[in-house]
């Protein structure tokens, strides 16, 4: 079967698809940024879009690569594309190949697998995580010399955190000890040249600015410790491989080259949560200063600032933001922007509510860049919802009423089926009480990560 026109997939995939989803889905083989909001069916968008690109003979499905955050997120992708393309019966052959989707961290491991002796860095060491991570680090602390008059302060299980804290942040932003210590003695040296208060002394803020410094450089110290000791046992970690994989993609033209020939279509997944590193890497891969070196390769990043949860772990916002200008069109235009903004999951009610309550976050003057209208809209037709706000006097009493709420609820008839109920929470201690609370009731209920719950 082959694809004309993009409506056709609404009947191949037995999909109602709205306008601004199929905008989407048959936009050019150019760079395109998708500002996908909550509940708008992003991962239906990008396995029809794969679908579109195949139907319609633009690509093949090997020559698809889709990048996510997790294996979980991948997986799902992956049967999704692979669905699509058998239902809307647009394989003519049996000896198609199958498109690569993988997690970023995974995409980085096999650039360094396949590539890395061109920098020297062997393929055969052994990735560490979790509790091996904090064994490494704490013998780090425990073997340090010192003196750390700043870090003594801390107990060595705050310290071991913050070293990896710190390591992992410097390898997400491509950052080198180095850069941390001369930074360092810049911020000292101006602190020295500032002004004093009315007794001659250092301001106190500004005594706490150099005292960090001074932390800091101390710290960094045994971060390079930490990865000394690593390079001699052959351990790496997710961060050291993603780095490795960006310094490849900027130093070794050959290997953008073979990615690029490879993959003819790159779908990127929340990409508001990549690191510098991770941006780094694909514009060096997909983004070059002409079209023989990336320019305008068609790549398709899907995410949505006002999701971006993960600066903790390095992730920056902002790269979904510049990604038009980071990855032009071959002739130099930038990106062009989509919205999907037709959530499917909550009422016109429930909607206007969260569209009032993020409207400051909406304001951001960097999405105005794209001139897109972002706030989340109910299909037309759609039953009205109803939006309740109640408070309580204690935690405890907010878990009960909650649980005899959805008890009420589901005996009454109003939500027939246990599974259409969900409730959020912000930490997993309030999430473990509810659910303790639910259990004593006999409801039946499963604990997802909210960003499961938002793929």
């Amino acid at each position: 079967m082959t694809l004309t026109d993009p409506r056709e997939l609404s009947a191949a995939l037995d999909l109602p698809f709205s306008d601004e989803q199929l905008a989407a889905i048959s936009a050019p083989l150019e760079p395109g940024v998708i500002i996908a909001g909550a509940g708008s069916g992003k991962t239906t968008v990008m396995a029809a879009r794969v679908v579109w690109l195949v139907g319609s003979g633009q690509v093949r499905p090997e020559q698809v690569l889709g990048l996510t955050f997790t294996r979980k997120a991948a997986g799902e992708l992956g049967v999704r594309v692979r669905r699509a393309l058998a239902r809307a019966g647009v394989l003519d052959d049996q000896e198609a190949g199958e498109e690569l989707i993988l997690t970023y961290d995974a995409f980085a491991g096999r650039l360094v697998a396949e590539h890395g002796l061109l920098l020297g860095v062997e393929s055969d060491l052994r990735l560490i995580t979790g509790a091996a991570r904090y064994r490494l680090a704490a013998r780090v602390v425990n073997d340090a010399s010192g003196p750390l008059t700043q870090l003594s302060r801390l107990r060595p299980d705050m310290i071991v955190e913050r070293l990896l804290q710190l390591s992992g942040e410097l390898r997400s932003h491509l950052v080198e000890p180095a850069d941390v210590v001369a930074h360092a003695a810049r911020v000292r040296e101006q602190v020295a040249a500032a002004p004093r208060n009315p007794r001659g002394d250092v301001y106190a803020d500004l005594k706490v600015a150099e005292a960090a410094a001074i932390e800091r450089v101390e710290l960094v110290g045994l971060v390079a410790d930490y990865e000394r000791l690593k390079r001699e046992l052959g351990y790496v970690e997710f961060a050291d491989q993603m780095a490795t994989a960006a310094a490849l993609a900027q130093r070794v033209p050959s290997v953008g080259a073979a990615v690029r020939r490879e993959f003819a279509v790159v779908l990127l997944d929340e990409y508001q949560d990549t690191s510098a590193a991770q941006a780094g890497l694909l514009r060096s891969l997909f983004s070059g200063p002409d079209p023989a070196r990336g320019l305008g390769h068609p790549v398709t990043a899907v995410g949505d600032p006002c999701q971006a949860i993960y600066g903790w772990r390095g992730a920056a916002a902002n790269n979904i933001l510049d990604f038009a200008r980071n990855f032009p069109t071959a002739d130099g235009r930038p990106a062009a922007a989509y919205a999907l903004t037709v959530n499917r999951r909550s009422g016109p009610q429930v909607l206007d509510a969260a569209n009032h309550l993020a409207a400051t976050v909406r304001a951001d003057p960097g999405l105005a860049v794209h001139g897109l209208r972002l706030d989340l809209v109910a299909p037309d037709g759609t039953e009205p919802a109803r939006v309740e706000a109640h408070s309580f006097p204690t935690w405890p009493d907010e878990v009960a009423a909650i649980a005899d709420r959805i008890v009420e609820l589901h005996d009454s008839g109003a939500v027939p089926s246990w599974s259409q109920i969900a409730v959020l929470g912000r930490r997993n201690a309030q999430v473990a009480s509810i659910y303790a609370a639910l259990a004593e009731r006999d409801v039946p209920a499963e604990i997802v990560g909210l960003g499961g719950l938002l793929e």
